[in-house]
């Protein structure tokens, strides 16, 4: 599945957690299995990000390791490097990757040049508040592609419903004016009648979802995450985007061991 719903939508999709509800947010990401590997795999379908994008529904697969302080999976990779599971108060730093585009991937995108996948480094901030997490997050292009920033504050609440664990979460992202125009503008020599040349400028886009996972047994779960962001229209009024209303939803498993 090529780039689906982009970057925008958090999918949450290493997400998977016990009955006894001992899920819990570490670097902006909800884990748990504490100290275990995991393989995950399912499906995700969602909006279309760029006009006429060839693919909406797609398979998934994630997997890695979920330790006290490192972390590494398909979605990133982070380390604590300050505070404990009983502070009120953890740093780390992280890894992420942005992906890119080729121009068949969409009808809107046929003729201009391919955009490259990116690479941040960034430094996140969690922020205990009884049994929820505000986590706070700045990552800067450290690749030289679009040489531009992002941040984000996000707050996550897990809930256990005896069954499993609902965690939804509301946030806010923000993309610089280099991410915005690298990925969603258009420059003059890719202009056409029906993609007329555009600058994007930095923008927000406010996001909100959930993530639902229930034991199957002690190793296998199954997950569920929807997600919806809103961007606006600094971004959003590119003549690649087809809407500013984007969502994803997923349904898949995951194994502990």
């Amino acid at each position: 599945m090529k780039k689906l719903c982009f970057v925008i939508t958090s999918v949450l999709m290493s997400s998977h957690a016990l009955a006894e509800s001992n899920t819990y947010i570490r670097n902006g990401n909800i884990y748990s299995h504490q100290d275990q590997f995991f393989a995950g795999a399912g499906v995700a379908t969602g909006s279309q990000f760029y006009k006429g994008q060839d693919h909406q529904t797609g398979i998934y697969l994630n997997g890695g390791y979920h330790g006290e302080d490192f972390n590494a999976d398909l979605s990133g990779i982070n380390y604590r490097f300050l505070g404990t599971n009983d502070s009120a108060v953890n740093f780390s730093i992280f890894v992420v990757a942005n992906p890119g585009f080729d121009a068949n991937d969409a009808d809107i995108l046929t003729g201009m040049k391919d955009r490259k996948f990116s690479g941040d480094l960034g430094l996140n901030a969690d922020i205990h508040l009884g049994t929820g997490t505000l986590s706070t997050k700045f990552q800067h292009d450290v690749t030289n592609v679009y040489d531009g920033f992002q941040a984000d504050i996000t707050y996550y609440h897990p809930i256990n419903l005896g069954f499993g664990d609902l965690v939804p979460y509301a946030g806010v992202h923000y993309f610089s004016k280099d991410f915005a125009n690298y990925y969603t503008g258009v420059t003059s020599s890719e202009a056409t009648a029906q993609r007329p040349a555009y600058q994007a400028e930095g923008t927000f886009a406010y996001k909100l979802g959930y993530a639902l996972v229930i034991p199957v047994t002690k190793h296998l779960d199954i997950t569920q995450a929807t997600g919806y962001s809103h961007i606006a229209a600094n971004m959003a009024d590119s003549p690649l985007i087809d809407s500013s209303n984007q969502w994803v939803t997923t349904l898949g498993v995951s194994y502990s061991f």
